[in-house]
């Protein structure tokens, strides 16, 4: 198939991998953001090994890696901050704030040739290959990629979706600042990530960046008392009393307005494709946070839809050769983050082991597998991440 032009809805990690895979194969390309920038909720990601083989092959890793912080070692503990399990995180150990990343990607997009439009609101595409925008344009396209998020209205309107499973559970991804002591700690003790089981709720968190701390709360969709913005500090601190201060610079000091309390939920399609459309990143494969792959998956997915773009003789055989290839592993980490969210449900006696079952070796070969998995379409043999 020779390159075409493609629209790409949504300027995401998924959207704008898709854009720089696609340009560098020779396509013209086009991104539509319908905010005015490429600014959205703030937070840290868990670089892996599938991430920093894409990265490394935008030849973009080193810029990436040197906006964040190497995480020493991750410690599980419980209600009383004692720990339970820890281990060195040497499987991903490195934390990088969200909004850096996307800054890279944008910049390393441009350079590839890639339009990126913003206030450009997509409000429909057509299968036949032709997307229509709110201010009345009907732009004609070879491809048509919707990476438009988890309430992808491009999804809904062509009838894919299959199975929208809503979790018992619910999260909110914050930043705070972090003290001097803290950060003179890291010299001293390494850098650490905690992760705290109690009740119905966890707690995750480690440094994003030498100044701020990246933090993930998560409880039950009917732990209204927990779920607010800001948090209360008093209700969190009943479960986590060790940690009242820490809740306290919470409430006082993250960005709220910036960030939101999503209800978590698992999205599968009858397919990622109609026509000349292919659909990816949580419009298609949404997962709880659990596994830190959401982003993995997107940018996974996008890189794997280019090169089977490049490869087919035509549009149909590249969407049935992508979707063949990459969707079983997208359902397999599905399946996993799911089951790894349901120790916040599990008795407090079975937690510790719970969280200890991780070290067996099939049961941590699953948890691991997507994160070791090589890119289909990267061109890095060994990015050197570790």
């Amino acid at each position: 198939m020779q390159p075409g032009h493609a629209e790409i809805v949504g300027a995401g990690f998924g959207g704008l991998v898709a854009a720089i895979a696609l340009a560098e194969r020779g396509w013209t390309v086009r991104v539509h953001e319908r905010r005015d920038t490429l600014r959205g909720e703030g937070y840290g990601i868990a670089i892996h090994k599938n991430m920093a083989h894409i990265f490394s092959s935008f030849g973009i890793l080193d810029a990436v890696l040197a906006g964040g912080m190497k995480i020493d070692r991750r410690d599980s503990v419980d209600s009383r901050g004692q720990v339970v399990m820890t281990r060195k995180t040497d499987r991903s150990p490195y934390r990088i704030d969200r909004q850096h990343i996307i800054a890279l990607l944008a910049e390393r997009a441009r350079a590839a040739g890639a339009e990126i439009r913003f206030n450009s609101h997509v409000v429909s595409a057509d299968p036949a290959g032709a997307i229509s925008l709110s201010d009345g344009q009907r732009l004609p396209t070879d491809l048509v990629v919707a990476a438009d998020g988890i309430n992808s209205a491009i999804r809904e309107q062509l009838g894919l979706l299959k199975d929208r499973i809503w979790g018992r559970d619910c999260g909110v991804r914050i930043n705070i600042p972090r003290r001097p002591e803290e950060i003179a700690e890291d010299d001293r003790s390494g850098t650490v990530m905690i992760e705290a089981w109690a009740d119905r709720r966890r707690v995750l968190y480690c440094p994003v960046t030498k100044g701020e701390f990246y933090v993930l709360l998560t409880c039950t969709v009917t732990d209204t008392a927990a779920a607010t913005s800001p948090i209360d500090p008093e209700v969190w601190a009943r479960s986590f009393p060790h940690m009242h201060p820490l809740f306290v610079r919470m409430r006082d000091e993250a960005d709220w307005p910036q960030s939101h309390w999503a209800h978590f939920q698992t999205i599968r399609l009858k397919r990622w494709s109609s026509g000349r459309i292919a659909v990816l990143g949580d419009a298609a494969h949404a997962m709880p946070p659990y596994l830190a792959q959401g982003a993995g998956h997107a940018m996974m997915n996008a890189l794997g839809l280019a090169a089977a773009v490049h490869d087919a003789p035509d549009i149909e055989a590249a969407f049935i050769q992508w979707e063949r290839r990459e969707r079983p592993l997208t359902e397999h980490t599905q399946r996993w983050t799911r089951l790894y969210g349901t120790t916040m449900f599990l008795p407090k006696p079975l937690k510790k082991a719970w969280i200890r079952i991780e070290k067996l070796p099939w049961v941590a070969a699953q948890y691991v597998r997507v994160a070791n998995h090589v890119p289909t379409g990267s061109t890095a043999a060994s990015p050197p991440l570790l």
